[in-house]
């Protein structure tokens, strides 16, 4: 059991943070933070890095923030795991940055058609398509921060959506909240669900991911929660490659639902089919969705 203390409520803590010198407060003490370490400022070291004159208008303003963002020590002040994270945000221009990257072509063929896939970054959501609008195929849409694209060229957006991608769905197949670490149910939905993207003819089979602690919720499909499965990753290792390192659009077990086949409607069955050179990995499983069984053919 865990002792639970009273916190702000989320107008309080937003009302808090609405504060030009509180902010920089925060920035000063993150500046000098390393990872897993943040480090503590005395008094006057903090109010000179953070260039705020007048001792009582400094002193007022971290009072405020002791407790919720900052915490005082022998030593001085630093920042508390909250603390850390509205940094973290400030840095990485998660709630401020607007970036738009105009939709480029990839070496990946659309697992619908044929034609060519693209990707394109709008309003903070990195989306992988087919690039004939005829096909309208969808294989990815997912938040990514602006960071994720900051100074990168389009190899290294793809690589840093390709990594968010994957650790995020693997953590939800495991039921862990991607976003906040909290419980997180999932189930597959039936294939009549009303849903946004219904007629995406890349998808046919979706499953609900729901954190009960933040409300965060997703849809991915069946096959995108093998990909870091250890059967996958040990079939495609047998065939020397990383799995891993693959664009998770580009495979086409992941990125459609061709290779999926519901096997039983009662108990609720289906079989996903990973092909690799001459080998075949077929996986089944259940509508959790939970691997029940794999087999090599």
């Amino acid at each position: 059991m865990t002792d639970e203390t009273e916190g702000l409520s989320p107008d309080d803590a937003f009302t808090l943070l609405a504060n030009q010198t509180r902010i920089k407060i925060i920035r000063a003490l993150g500046e000098v933070s390393t990872p897993g370490a943040p480090e503590a400022l005395a008094f006057s070291e903090l109010r000179r890095r953070a260039d705020i004159s007048g001792s009582g208008r400094f002193n007022y303003h971290l009072g405020k923030l002791v407790g919720e963002f900052v915490e005082e020590t022998e030593s001085g002040y630093r920042l508390n795991y909250a603390g850390i994270r509205v940094y973290q945000a400030i840095k990485a221009g998660t709630f401020t940055d607007r970036v738009r990257r105009e939709p480029f072509e990839l070496d990946d063929d659309c697992h619908v058609c044929g034609a060519s896939q693209e990707a394109a970054y709008l309003d903070g959501t990195f989306r992988v398509r087919c690039a004939d609008d005829d096909c309208g195929a969808t294989f990815y849409r997912y938040f990514c921060p602006p960071s994720s694209l900051t100074d990168r060229e389009r190899a290294g957006v793809l690589r840093a959506a390709n990594e968010r991608l994957q650790r995020e769905i693997a953590s939800m197949a495991k039921g862990v909240c991607p976003w906040c670490s909290g419980r997180m149910t999932s189930r597959v939905l039936p294939t009549d669900a009303e849903m946004p993207l219904r007629d995406n003819p890349a998808i046919e089979h979706r499953v609900l991911h729901a954190c009960e602690t933040c409300d965060g919720s997703v849809y991915t499909r069946l096959g995108g929660l093998l990909v870091t499965h250890p059967a996958v990753v040990a079939f495609y290792h047998d065939h020397a490659i990383d799995v891993t390192r693959r664009h998770i659009w580009s495979l086409p077990f992941a990125a459609s639902d061709e290779r999926t086949t519901v096997t039983s409607e009662d108990p609720w069955r289906a079989t996903v089919r990973i092909d690799c050179g001459d080998d075949t990995l077929r996986i089944r499983l259940d509508d959790d969705p939970s691997v029940v069984e794999t087999a090599r053919v």
